[in-house]
């Protein structure tokens, strides 16, 4: 697996990848390829609080493969969906917010219906605020 990705990776230029794995064999190879993307899917039992942690330190997505049945997807696709509207940021204003969020589900590859493309646009984008950090400087903050 680690031979393809890096080749996939530095020879064909391929960014993001999902790694679905029944053990947690897959961080030297994240560790080793820092630019790239990667969504991590893997089994409940087969996988530490470490390594979760480690995932989730480093900004990267993953989920138990065990949740696809169930509604532990939503919870996904949002995370998501947020992390490419916060891409949006600095490109946000004059942006139409139902245009916005057709890129991002665009970006993202989330199938939606239209319905639901409006829902998040009403829910999520159009509530967008400003608010101070901790340097008092302005931030766009979603509210989740």
């Amino acid at each position: 697996m680690t031979a393809s990705v890096v080749t996939d990776f530095y020879r064909d230029g391929i960014t993001s990848f999902i790694i679905v794995s029944s053990d947690s064999d897959f961080w030297g190879l994240i560790k080793s390829l820092p630019d790239a993307q990667f969504l991590v899917m893997y089994e409940y039992e087969k996988i530490g609080s470490a390594i979760q942690s480690a995932l989730t330190q480093h900004g990267i997505y993953y989920c138990a493969i065990d949740d696809f049945c169930t509604a532990g997807t939503e919870e996904l696709k949002r995370t998501v969906l947020f992390a490419e509207l916060e891409k949006h940021f600095p490109t946000i204003c004059g942006e139409s917010p139902l245009e916005l969020t057709h890129k991002i589900y665009e970006a993202t590859r989330v199938t939606a219906t239209k319905k639901e493309m409006e829902n998040f646009c009403t829910r999520y984008v159009k509530t967008l605020r400003l608010k101070l950090d901790a340097e008092g400087k302005f931030v766009i903050e979603i509210q989740k």
